[in-house]
């Protein structure tokens, strides 16, 4: 009788356990790999896509890797792919809007994922290749809309393939960031810092709303400048701004000629470095609107015909400008002169500056800008100094209108004591095929102590 309760108490007690054990067993996850083949290019789909929306007819599948993610808040109901790029081919980015939010959960950053283009339609939306359904807008306008709940994971197959971010990230400079061939790929720009105006502020201000998000803007030390944007809804929106300078990890955007970076959260910043101080700036953000240029210790010289360089706000942004649309002089020739700069302490000394052009008829000599160096000007004698001409990066018909360049770092180390950095016009009111106008903003020196 002893032996049969033991039995029975040992029976129990292992139903017990495998039991329990069966209920809180893990079940081991496993990915399914999409059975399909890739038999076309990121780049030939390019290639046949225009600024109207076309549909796609061919069964065709290209593969491409997660570059952006929506987990932070800072991406909404977008996704940016890149491919791989190889030595000798560089990465290609493309986005797919989709009707979906938290599309982080299913396509991480470097998940390969393949798409099927059979009957979606593509465009290139300033200058990058999108991926969608068709929408029209009310004004009867088709563009590329969002893939629905129901079809994008039909579209857009995850792979069981997840590689490193280090894989697909592209360290640039600014000045390669702002190439259409740079859109919706990851980069990473270093030694770069947020603009003065950005310092002690939060990523996003309603005071700074541009279209439900925040513009700043990123430069390195040689004044080249990218829009950064951030969504009111990132979920580091309230947080401040970093004063250091170091480095930005994300993707490019575009919408129309602004470039912009988005990051994806707030650890694609890494800037625990020294910011970088100019010792003499000006932005021209308290000029007048459409009057002679006056700011204190400015010079506005003429030295042919009678006009000189006018003070002008545009979208908020103030600048200097000469323009020779108004005039009917043969010639005209204005310089814009900073005060007086004491490069007296201070080593390797970078000048820097932005300029833009608009409704330039021709590249010419007979219609530019130059830029130069005096030690002896007196403040208002252009004749008597002594002027070194400086090598700069200048805008030109080619370069779009009123899109601001930077000079590049132009190099004031072999100067000390007192210099004059001056903007020279050349033109003719005359001819109208020297019509146009300049525009200068921007001016910064940078030096170490």
């Amino acid at each position: 009788m002893k032996n049969k309760l033991l039995i029975t108490f040992h029976a129990f007690l292992s139903f017990l356990f495998y039991s329990c054990n069966n209920e809180v067993e893990i079940p081991k996850l496993e990915c399914t790999q999409p059975n399909l083949a890739v038999n076309q290019t990121v780049q030939k789909v390019k290639d046949l896509s225009g600024s109207v929306p076309k549909q796609y007819s061919f069964n065709d599948v290209i593969e491409a890797y997660v570059v952006s993610s929506d987990e932070g808040g800072n991406f909404f109901k977008a996704i940016s792919f890149q491919t791989l790029a190889t030595d000798q081919i560089p990465a290609i980015g493309f986005s797919v809007p989709v009707d979906v939010s938290n599309t982080y959960i299913d396509f991480r950053i470097g998940n390969k994922v393949y798409i099927k283009l059979k009957n979606q339609f593509t465009d290139l939306y300033f200058g990058s290749l999108r991926l969608g359904s068709l929408y029209v807008s009310n004004s009867g306008d088709p563009t590329i809309g969002r893939v629905s709940q129901n079809d994008y994971k039909n579209v857009l197959n995850a792979s069981c393939v997840v590689i490193d971010e280090s894989q697909l990230v592209k360290s640039v400079s600014i000045e390669e960031a702002l190439k259409d061939d740079r859109l919706n790929t990851l980069i990473e720009l270093t030694d770069v810092q947020f603009s003065e105006e950005a310092i002690g502020r939060h990523y996003f201000e309603e005071s700074n709303n541009v279209g439900g998000a925040t513009n700043w803007n990123l430069r390195d030390k040689t004044g080249n400048q990218i829009i950064f944007r951030t969504s009111s809804y990132a979920g580091f929106a309230d947080n401040i701004v970093p004063q250091g300078s170091g480095k930005v990890r994300g993707i490019v955007t575009k919408f129309g000629s602004d470039y912009q970076m988005m990051i994806r959260s707030e650890k694609d910043l890494v800037m625990n470095g020294k910011r970088t101080v100019p010792f003499f700036a000006e932005d021209f953000q308290s000029v007048k609107n459409n009057v002679n240029f006056t700011l204190p210790g400015w010079s506005n010289i003429v030295e042919k015909a009678s006009k000189i360089w006018k003070s002008m706000l545009y979208a908020g942004n103030g600048y200097a400008e000469f323009n020779t649309t108004s005039t009917t002089a043969a010639e005209n020739i204005a310089w814009l002169v900073t005060p007086k700069i004491n490069m007296n302490g201070y080593k390797n000394a970078v000048l820097s500056f932005r300029s833009a052009q608009h409704d330039l008829k021709v590249d010419s000599p007979l219609n530019s800008l130059e830029v130069y160096i005096s030690e002896n000007f007196n403040g208002s004698n252009i004749a008597k100094a002594k002027w070194t001409k400086l090598e700069a990066n200048l805008p030109s018909l080619s370069t779009p209108t009123r899109q601001f360049i930077s000079s590049g770092g132009i190099d004031l180390s072999s100067y000390s004591g007192n210099i004059h950095i001056a903007f020279k016009y050349i033109g003719s009111g005359k001819d109208k095929t020297l019509n146009g106008a300049f525009m200068v903003d921007d001016v910064k020196i940078f030096g170490e102590k």
